[in-house]
């Protein structure tokens, strides 16, 4: 199951340092900021937030699975997926303190028999070859560059069973920041004023260094080797960035704008792919 592969790359070569740095990822972002805090929070880790098992339903997850989650952050994907009867569930985080979230999130939902958190890196996975059924990466790889990606992917089609399959699920797109928003900046100078020139928060401009579109996502899993991935734009809207003035009607035009195939692309906030290894 576990192998010793968490410090060199493909070939033996040690990795180099990741582009953000383990410590950016501190347990004041997890508490705080990263999605499905506020349900870990207000019960020291013992509930998770509807995401984890809705994300598992997107991915078929079946009853006597084997999950490997690269950057399980708190763990509650793998609490999910033992409470949904999984064989066994791996988490891969690079953090120590989202390990030690994870390790707590375990214990307290006492899940420990099935579910272990591994410190290591998305390019190195300590886990065996053709081992997993499902791999996940869940608002992961926004944050891995080019190079990181392609080797986080590459890991995963290593270590899933022919026939086992990746999902990932990434938000916000670069599409609805660069394209979306900009139009909508530029449409009225009044906007110039109260909209800020780039909307990315502090921490996003900080930890996003790969916000994906559709077909980048899509070449990236084939380079991998998944040769007809599923890649498309999800339901989420974002408009937090913009001033609470504007904020309603913006959210109708991204809502508008996501209801329509052709026009997806410029109001989801989100892209879930799914591809399976071949054989």
């Amino acid at each position: 199951m576990m192998s010793e592969r968490a410090e060199e790359g493909a070939g033996g070569e040690e990795l180099a340092a990741p582009a953000v740095a383990a410590d950016v990822y501190d347990k004041d972002y997890y508490l705080n900021s990263c999605g499905g805090s506020e349900e870990w929070s207000a019960s020291d880790g013992a509930e998770y937030a509807g995401l984890y098992p809705g994300s598992l339903v997107r991915a078929g997850f079946r009853e006597g699975e084997t999950l490997v989650d690269i950057g399980t952050g708190r763990g509650e994907l793998l609490a999910a997926a033992v409470d949904q009867g999984a064989a066994s569930a791996i988490g891969i985080e690079y953090s120590p303190d989202a390990v030690e979230l994870a390790e707590r999130t375990i214990e307290r939902r006492d899940v420990g028999e099935r579910a272990k958190v591994v410190l290591a890196d998305a390019r190195r996975v300590p886990v065996d070859d053709d081992f997993a059924d499902l791999v996940t990466l869940l608002d992961v790889v926004e944050h891995l560059t080019p190079p990181e990606l392609d080797g986080a992917l590459a890991e995963g089609l290593r270590i899933l069973r022919p026939g086992g399959r990746i999902v990932i699920h990434t938000m916000p797109t670069r599409t609805l920041y660069e394209v979306t928003y900009r139009l909508q900046r530029l449409s009225r100078p009044s906007r110039w004023r109260r909209w800020p020139k780039d909307p990315r928060v502090e921490l996003e401009r900080q930890m996003h260094v790969n916000e994906q579109t559709v077909p980048a996502l899509r070449r990236s899993l084939r380079r991998a080797g998944f040769p007809d991935p599923e890649v498309g734009n999800g339901e989420w809207i974002h408009a937090t960035m913009i001033p609470e003035e504007d904020r309603a009607g913006v959210e109708r035009t991204y809502r508008r704008l996501a209801a329509r195939k052709l026009t997806a692309r410029f109001g989801s906030a989100d892209i879930w792919a799914v591809a399976h290894k071949p054989g």
